[in-house]
């Protein structure tokens, strides 16, 4: 049996590997991907007059699409795999080196949304999301961020953990990027990689909201993250490759 494929953080950065790169990408070009109409009518909608948009109706077109327009992001209707007999998420990774994906479900569960981001996408959320909330969606992880429900990040930190001692992997150096940060950055980095939000660790900690968001801003400067998920994944394993904003 194999050993399941734990993502490392690089997996969620925003460079290519220069023989996969085809040309120079369009950072405003975003591919529509659904088989159904009326879903491609309706976030092109919401994207018009920020992004231009690109429809494709069937999985076996996207890859040749992608390599055409090379765009900064794919929306991806889970249904376009279902819909071609496709039920297992892990062949995103055929186009996720490729391209920032969003994928975007009709029901929306943890499973789905571990398996989606584990294959290597870099967003997921649920099809009646609105139009402000897609387009920032769509321009965070364009620039290289995750979208992506807060309670899905220490399910799938613990996914990390428990399977990463299957994974084989030559010995590393130990991480000292830790010590920069102040024991109270530690803790509060300890919390968030346990999920919780900037009002439960203001709470337990007695400390006000900004005083966390400060705190965290300082944690991610430090480290080279850009968000949450990335730092949970460092904090579940800090061996695993990581690769910073710098």
């Amino acid at each position: 049996m194999n050993s399941p494929e734990i993502p490392s953080v690089s997996a969620f950065t925003t460079l290519r590997c220069a023989d996969e790169q085809q040309g120079a990408v369009d950072p405003l070009a975003v591919v529509i991907a659904s088989p159904r109409s009326d879903l491609r009518g309706q976030i092109k909608e919401h994207l018009q007059g920020t992004y231009s948009t690109h429809e494709v109706a069937r999985w076996e077109s996207l890859d040749r699409t992608i390599s055409r327009l090379n765009p900064g992001v794919v929306l991806l209707d889970a249904e376009l795999l279902h819909s071609s007999g496709i039920t297992d998420l892990s062949i995103i990774r055929r186009i996720a080196r490729k391209v920032r994906i969003i994928v975007i479900s009709s029901a929306s569960n943890d499973r789905e949304g571990i398996a989606g981001l584990k294959a290597g996408a870099r967003g997921y959320c649920k099809r009646e999301i609105d139009g402000p909330l897609l387009r920032k969606a769509v321009d965070r992880v364009r620039h290289g961020e995750i979208w992506a429900e807060r309670r899905l990040i220490p399910l799938l930190v613990e996914q990390c953990t428990l399977h990463a001692e299957e994974l084989p992997e030559p010995p590393v150096r130990s991480d000292g990027r830790l010590a920069l940060l102040t024991p109270r950055e530690r803790e509060i980095a300890r919390l968030i990689g346990a999920g919780a939000s900037n009002r439960d660790i203001a709470t337990r900690l007695l400390v006000s909201e900004g005083t966390v968001k400060a705190h965290l801003t300082a944690i991610f400067r430090k480290l080279g993250f850009n968000d949450r998920l990335q730092l949970g994944l460092f904090l579940a394993k800090p061996s695993l490759k990581t690769r910073s904003r710098h």
